[in-house]
């Protein structure tokens, strides 16, 4: 079973990878592009699956850094 993490610092890390990750494809798809390297190259599925692998990090990394900060706030409200 999947233990949520406890710090927000682990989402922040997934979205920080996912978007270098996603940025460093899209830079060498832009270079193959313009070096008209296309017949290497098949854009759309690239993308594709490059959004379907890293998107949902990236949504998983925003939502839950932000529920992390939520409940730690609220940790501290409670305790005070």
């Amino acid at each position: 079973m999947l233990h949520p993490w406890k710090n927000p610092m682990n989402y922040w890390t997934l979205l920080l990878v996912c978007l270098v990750i996603l940025m460093l494809e899209w830079l060498g798809i832009t270079i193959l592009d313009r070096l008209h390297k296309t017949e290497y190259l098949n854009e759309a599925v690239a993308m594709g699956v490059a959004f379907l692998i890293f998107l949902p990090g990236i949504v998983v990394g925003i939502i839950g850094a932000f529920i992390c900060t939520v409940r730690k706030k609220l940790r501290h409200v409670k305790s005070s």
